[in-house]
């Protein structure tokens, strides 16, 4: 007599399928969220001109980062946790307002401050705004040291945005606080802005087209945004 087919097993497998179409889908890990802070963080740009350098800076940088799940700036680790082929996937947004930075000159400085504000069209682009597209580890990265990487991304000034690139470092300061610095070297011409070469003194002062763009930027670990 042939034996009964064993329905069980069919039968465990339906159930399980079942069960798993009906569960509900796992969250996916939030980002590492990092906020800007209104203390620690200064900006200045610098610059040349016909009769001496120049330097303007600045005490607030606006903005976030969010960084995958998972990444710990610990400087004792040779790795980096969250990178991937290399790259970090982190969103970057910073802000600086064009009128928060001010002039160093010992004379006169407003008059500094009202030049490079009309150069650059504060008026109607209150802020130089960078959004980073790929942060890349120069590696072999050695513990004890600032994490380092190949910054690009778009930056905007003055109503006009490029593709730049340029290195940035990235340590911890304390429990759930991180430093990011670097430095970006740019030209005046590039975002249509005509170095200033005002009539002051003696004769004409004219500002060269390079200039630097230096920054420390504190954030700190918060909850991401819901």
């Amino acid at each position: 007599m042939k034996k009964p087919a064993d329905l069980s097993m069919p039968l465990f497998l339906a159930a399980s399928l079942l069960l798993a179409a009906s569960a509900p889908l796992r969250a996916a890990d939030p980002p590492v969220h990092y906020q800007a802070q209104p203390t620690n963080t200064t900006v200045a740009i610098q610059g040349t001109s016909t009769l001496h350098d120049w330097e303007m800076k600045g005490p607030i940088i606006g903005g976030f980062v969010d960084f995958p799940a998972g990444t710990s700036f610990d400087l004792s680790r040779t790795n980096l946790p969250g990178l991937k082929d290399g790259l970090l996937a982190a969103s970057v947004t910073a802000r600086i307002t064009v009128q928060s930075i001010k002039s160093e000159a010992d004379h006169m400085p407003e008059v500094m401050d009202h030049l490079m504000q009309a150069a650059m069209k504060a008026t109607n682009y209150p802020r130089i705004e960078f959004h980073a597209t790929e942060l890349k580890l120069q590696q072999p990265h050695a513990a004890g040291q600032p994490f380092v990487f190949d910054a690009k991304g778009e930056l905007a000034i003055a109503g006009v945005t490029n593709k730049v690139a340029f290195p940035v470092s990235i340590a911890p300061l304390g429990k759930d606080k991180i430093k990011i610095s670097g430095t970006a070297k740019l030209k005046m011409t590039d975002y249509k802005i005509d170095p200033p070469a005002p009539n002051i003194g003696l004769g004409l002062m004219k500002c060269g087209d390079d200039i630097k763009i230096l920054f420390d930027w504190t954030l700190l670990q918060t909850p991401p945004k819901p």
